[in-house]
């Protein structure tokens, strides 16, 4: 009796310290760009955020940002987005490489996200066509 509870207490620990590691926001910024929702990629923008498509760079507003991503969305509807690397770096920071694939070509989208004391969120992102 006391085995299989202790099995059960371990199993519970592993799925919530795996929980855990994937709650860092990237799959659900991945998941809004499937869906060409800028409104919910918005969510987990910073209030001012470095935000490059194509050849256009610069820093915006979260306002701002919306209106680009969402314009970006519109003349590139994903046929397939998929995560290829993720890792962090030092003070808190993480970032996530993606492939982006469209009708009119593949873009490589890059996501920095900061802990701005409120959570993950994202401080620059960009999106360039291979």
């Amino acid at each position: 009796m006391k085995n299989g509870l202790f099995k059960y207490m371990v199993g519970v620990m592993l799925m919530f310290s795996a929980s855990v590691v994937l709650a860092d926001g990237f799959d659900e910024i991945v998941n809004a760009l499937k869906s060409t929702n800028a409104k919910e990629v918005t969510k987990f923008l910073n209030s001012t955020v470095e935000l490059t498509i194509n050849d256009n760079e610069g820093v915006y507003s979260k306002q701002q940002a919306e209106i680009m991503i969402k314009n970006f969305l519109l003349n590139n509807q994903p046929k397939n987005i998929a995560i290829q690397h993720r890792g962090s770096s030092g003070q808190s920071a993480k970032y996530a490489i993606a492939n982006y694939e469209t009708a009119q070509g593949k873009f490589r989208v890059y996501i920095f996200m900061k802990d701005s004391g409120s959570g993950m969120l994202v401080h620059e992102m960009r999106f360039e066509k291979e």
